[in-house]
Parts: structure tokens; sequence; C-alpha cells
């Protein structure tokens, strides 16, 4: 098993780069599921965020590039249960993947609930409390 970094996934789903788009294609084609390539909670919350904040996808789109990984054989999410939860959630709730990710990471250490300044992420998530 490898690790992949942001940047390879965006590089698979985006194609958006003439060499290092071919070559993110290629390295994951060469994965299998005896020798997967392993995306962890933090490098998907960041994927997420590009797709949305810098790329401009939709939430749908990024919601679709989070499923195609989630769907295939040769890529290993961290807590895959936890990431369709999530990314359930943030599909009927509005609320962005990250923020919902922090929460629901937090409630499951045992707080009770998460303080943030982000006014938008306070009012759609209701275990998450401004800080005013």
């Amino acid at each position: 098993m490898i690790g992949l970094d942001t940047n390879i996934l965006l590089r698979l789903v985006l194609q958006d780069h003439s060499q290092e788009g071919p070559k993110a294609k290629t390295l994951v084609e060469s994965l299998t599921a005896d020798a997967p390539g392993y995306v962890n909670i933090l490098v998907l919350a960041e994927f997420v965020w590009t797709l949305r904040s810098r790329i401009g996808l939709t939430r749908e789109q990024a919601a679709a590039a989070v499923s195609g990984l989630l769907n295939s054989a040769n890529i290993v999410l961290e807590q895959e249960e936890l990431v369709e939860y999530v990314l359930d959630a943030s599909m009927q709730t509005k609320a962005d993947f990250a923020d919902l990710m922090i929460v629901v990471k937090n409630e499951a250490a045992g707080c009770s609930r998460t303080v943030s300044f982000d006014r938008l992420a306070c009012r759609r998530i209701p275990s998450m409390d401004l800080l005013a």
C-alpha cells in the first residue's frame, strides 16, 4: 500500500496538467486491490476543499469525485464508512464536507460541541457553535 497525496488525486480527477495528469493516472492504474493506494482523512478533506474552493466544482461534482474514490477497487480511504456518512450528510444539509468531518470526528472523540468563527458552518451544523 502507498499513500496518495492530495495533488495526486487532483491531477487524477481533473487531468488539468499535461505531464502530471497522465502520471497520476498511470500510477493509480498500476495499483491493485492487494497493493492499493491509501487516502487518509486529511488528504480527502483537502481534496474536497480544493475542488470546491479553488477549482469551483459544485457540491454534486465534488461528491461524485469522492464517490469515485470510494468505489475504486485499488484505492482505500481511511474510515470509509465515516466518509460515506459525512458525504451523505453534506449533501443533505448543505454543510461543507470538511466542517462536517471535523464535527463528527470531534464527537467521536467525546467533544460535546465544536466552536468556530465560521458563521455559515455554525448555521448549517447544529453541534457547531459560533464563538462570538
